[in-house]
């Protein structure tokens, strides 16, 4: 399986107007997820898009959205050129897109890493299978523990990110949370009486880990790579980014 990850550098003023025009901002909402899906699948269409990503606003510079895709840069920037809509190409960029192959982490390599995660924990409902809820992750520890003290929310982030890496193929050396917000996403509801599907906004964590693994399982960590961690992973959320571990 192959993987590629690009860079892209978008013309933030430009996605703004193109947010703006498809209604895809909500004063209430400061997370733009769903706005990012939405532009990225403008550009590339569903079968291409690139997912996880991640945008990364950097202090004084202008920011960047990293991705991971099957095909490269100039597959995509091809398909984008023939069809996406002009707005849609002038705020991505594509003309700057750039990419790389990503190698294969042998068993036994070690990777410093850091991910951006909306932890969330899947429960039955009243109908049981048939009514699958989403619960944020320390809500429900939080429920867990009834009347006895509530947990600290840096270790049920932990945990549950360890144990979906640990699930992917990787052992985790060290972790640690580097951020948390408890905000709010927008994503479709269930379809309205004229059958459309509204956005609405849903209330959670996101939080940001970083740490040390050691791949253990190198077909399983290149399928977690690709995949993604948790949920919500078209929106923003689970781009395992990797770095030489610390010393």
């Amino acid at each position: 399986m192959s993987l590629h990850l690009l860079r892209f550098d978008p013309d933030l003023l430009r996605c703004q107007t193109w947010f703006r025009q498809e209604h895809l901002l909500n004063r209430d909402v400061e997370d733009e997820g769903y706005a990012w899906h939405a532009l990225l699948t403008a550009a590339f269409g569903r079968d291409l898009a690139p997912k996880p990503f991640r945008v990364l606003g950097r202090r004084g510079r202008p920011p960047q959205l990293l991705a991971y895709s099957a095909h490269d840069g100039a597959t995509l920037a091809a398909h984008a050129d023939a069809f996406c809509d002009p707005l849609a190409h002038q705020a991505l960029n594509i003309a700057t897109l750039a990419g790389k192959p990503m190698p294969a982490f042998a068993a036994g390599r070690r990777l410093g890493f850091e991910v951006r995660v909306r932890p969330v924990v899947r429960t039955d409902g009243p109908g049981g299978r048939d009514s699958v809820a989403e619960r944020d992750a320390y809500v429900a520890a939080c429920a867990r523990a009834g009347a006895g003290p509530r947990p600290d929310p840096a270790d049920v982030f932990a945990d549950w990110t360890q144990a979906r890496l640990a699930a992917g193929g990787a052992e985790v050396a060290a972790i640690r949370l580097d951020a948390i917000a408890g905000d709010k996403v927008l994503r479709r509801g269930a379809p309205g009486s004229g059958g459309g599907r509204p956005l609405v906004a849903i209330s959670g964590h996101s939080a940001v880990l970083v740490g040390t693994l050691s791949v253990r399982d190198a077909e399983a960590f290149g399928v977690l790579l690709a995949r993604g961690v948790g949920r919500h992973r078209a929106f923003g959320y689970g781009m395992l980014l990797l770095s030489p571990p610390e010393a």
